[in-house]
């Protein structure tokens, strides 16, 4: 456990605080009550944005998390300890120049605040910035600087990982230097005892506790060696463990689940933990005297009974019942009628309890025919609050030899439920290509691949799937880190009132449509990769009539009939074909070369080997073309990676990254590619 506790921490930088009677503003509140199954998570600093102490001394503290990690429960524990103000952005209006400001002035606070007596813990960032304009929340942000600038109580705002690192950058605009901690996992010890918390929760009588501690601690050992790729990171969430305690507490002998876990009859997963969950549900059907016994052997199974909470959840007719005699009809909709409300997996009658059993309903709902089409809605619109757990049910666990199929609708909700996961220092890339050469209907595949980099890990893991180019690629409102090159694909950006694009971006497809009202590109600062290029035979966005706000030195073009028009004629470009097809080809291989980097360590640009000798990228002219970049020390291979120096690529190919991604290709360039292909 860090020494960022509540006790060694919290309590002190916000000391001596103040309660007041006076009516707070709607959102905010003080805490009444603390949450007894609390247990602290590890803090700690990111070294990477802040200094030495920083956290000693900073009037403004951004806690970070990536989603589902409990940075709400947190901010709601500190409230409570330290009579701060708790200020839930989704509950408030929606944020603006004089949200802090006007809201301390509102609720009477302005004396006790200059006197830094009150102190507030401002969480939600996630939910504020998808429900106004960027610069409604910069303004925002800007107010929260000027009410904390000089004070020795600061100012601490809770957001996933993408939103703090928004923040950071506007605080810094505004002369601040805020302090970024990070919530982590819990380790082996602290999630036995979050876990037993939560076990007691579920039955009270604590007479088998030895072996429920027993059984949970097995459980997420058995967990930690089915999910090596994040280690302590998944069994370390919150939610998880909080599945982990659903099983351990519903079951009748601890014991005997303790030896049914050791003879291995089956994997534990996340996946089996939920099956145990819903099988014990089912295990109610022998309360119930049927006149035709045999209906115990069919009814309420796993698939009845997620098809029932889909329909709960998203408002769907009640699926009828089976085949069945009038009088086991009522012994079982009576059931039901019970049933169903106190289930597990839902918190009162229309939402999920957890993240997880919201992950499990939506898979269900998004590969279910007659709720596909609602489960996309509902999940785009989640936008940045993607639910980090979703992709975990969706993928089979391990994947088979052979690429799940993916419909495109469902390509941007699950990479946004792989990015939901990522901590700072993470990274997270998604290329969309056609197969080369194809034909017929095989030339309307499309290969998708969704890399995920940790910060600690040596080699990225890579998942693969199969798609095609008919249909629409759904990619969201929040479009970060993607290469699509589909000749034949449909991208829909959006819905939203602003579609954000994070460089690096590369699209390519046949339409190109924005749903939302505006657009914005982006990139995180202090990465070199700021290019964001748009290119299709057809275009559609109806909604957008402003001119696209760029920040961050981002390089934004687009090429598509008529790009030259309002609001796109600052951005359009028109890549000139080159006559010689070896030499085009050829130019295409060094693009994918170059784009497919990514920042490392210290600003620098690299791409692990694997990803660059693979024969996608080296086939036709491409080995030769990567054979001279590292001839001629533009690309450098350390260990298993390859190193971009982009001076090198200027100064001996005229070329750069953005340029390169716009396709822009100098006569520097274009002579380049022909000396390596000879």
């Amino acid at each position: 456990m860090s020494n960022l506790t509540i006790e060694k921490f919290w309590l002190r930088r916000l000391a001596a605080l103040q309660r007041t009677s006076a009516s707070l503003v709607k959102g905010w509140l003080f805490e009444e009550a603390g949450l007894p199954t609390f247990r602290e998570a590890p803090l700690h600093i990111d070294a990477e944005l802040c200094a030495e102490d920083d956290e000693q001394t900073s009037s403004i503290l951004l806690v970070s998390a990536p989603g589902a990690v409990g940075k709400s429960t947190l901010a709601r524990q500190i409230a409570f300890a330290s009579n701060a103000v708790y200020i839930d952005l989704a509950q408030t209006d929606p944020v603006g120049g004089n949200t802090l400001s006007g809201g301390i002035l509102k609720s009477s606070l302005y004396d006790i605040w200059k006197a830094e007596k009150t102190a507030v813990l401002i969480d939600g960032l996630d939910e504020a910035r998808f429900r106004v304009t960027q610069a409604a929340f910069e303004a925002f942000l800007s107010d929260v600087a000027e009410m904390a600038r000089g004070r020795n109580v600061p100012t601490v705002l809770f957001g996933r990982t993408g939103a703090v690192q928004d923040a950071w950058l506007v605080f810094a605009a505004n002369d601040m230097t805020p302090t970024v901690i990070e919530i982590g996992f819990y380790g082996a010890e602290a999630a036995v005892d979050f876990a037993m918390a939560q076990v007691r929760t579920v039955k009270e009588n604590a007479q088998h506790e030895d072996v429920e501690r027993a059984a949970v601690s097995l459980l997420l050992d058995k967990l930690r060696s089915q999910t090596e790729n994040d280690g302590d990171r998944f069994a370390g969430y919150a939610p998880v463990l909080r599945a982990v305690a659903e099983r351990v507490g519903r079951v009748g002998n601890p014991a005997a689940l303790i030896a049914e876990i050791n003879r291995g009859e089956k994997p534990v997963t996340l996946k089996t933990v939920i099956s145990a969950i819903l099988e014990r549900e089912r295990g109610k059907l022998t309360q119930l005297q049927f006149v035709d016994p045999r209906l115990r052997d069919t009814l309420y199974s796993e698939d009845e009974q997620l098809d029932r909470l889909v329909s709960r959840v998203y408002g769907l007719p009640v699926p009828g019942l089976p085949p069945m005699g009038a009088a086991d009809a009522q012994t079982y909709s009576n059931a039901l009628n019970t049933w169903l409300p106190e289930h597990p997996f839902l918190d009162g009658a229309m939402a999920a309890s957890s993240s997880v059993f919201d992950a499990v309903i939506t898979t269900h709902a998004l590969k279910a025919e007659h709720s596909a089409d609602l489960a996309v809605q509902r999940e785009l619109r989640r936008e940045a609050g993607a639910n980090p757990f979703l992709a975990e049910f969706y993928v089979p666990a391990p994947q088979t030899e052979k690429p799940l199929r993916l419909p495109p609708a469902h390509v941007g909700i699950l990479y946004g439920s792989l990015r939901a996961r990522l901590t700072l220092g993470d990274s997270a890339s998604l290329t969309i290509s056609a197969p080369e050469g194809a034909k017929d209907e095989e030339a309307l595949r499309a290969e998708v691949e969704i890399a995920l980099a940790r910060r600690d890990a040596t080699n990225p893991r890579v998942l693969q799937f199969e798609s095609e180019q008919t249909g629409v690629l759904r990619l969201g409102s929040h479009v970060e880190d993607v290469e699509i090159e589909a000749p034949h694909a449909t991208v829909e950006i959006g819905p939203g009132p602003e579609a954000v694009l994070v460089a690096p971006i590369s699209i390519q497809c046949d339409a190109l449509a924005f749903t939302s009202d505006k657009v914005i590109a982006e990139v995180i600062a202090g990465r070199p990769e700021n290019a964001v290029y748009l290119e299709a035979r057809s275009f559609s966005a109806p909604q957008i009539s402003a001119v696209p706000t760029v920040r961050e030195k981002v390089n934004l073009s687009v090429s598509w009939p008529n790009a030259a028009a309002h609001p796109w004629t600052a951005f359009s470009t028109f890549p000139q074909a080159v006559a010689d097809p070896r030499v085009e080809e050829a130019l295409r291989r060094f693009r994918k070369f170059v784009i497919s980097f990514r920042s490392h360590s210290k600003g620098s640009l690299a791409r692990f080997r694997d990803k660059l000798d693979h024969d996608r990228m080296t086939k036709g002219t491409g080995q030769a073309v990567l054979n001279k970049l590292i001839a001629d020390g533009i690309i450098t291979p350390t260990g298993p990676m390859y190193f971009l120096n982009p001076d090198l690529l200027g100064k001996l190919a005229g070329a750069s990254y953005a340029s390169v991604m716009s396709r822009e290709f100098s006569k520097e360039a274009i002579k380049y590619v022909t000396e390596a292909i000879g």
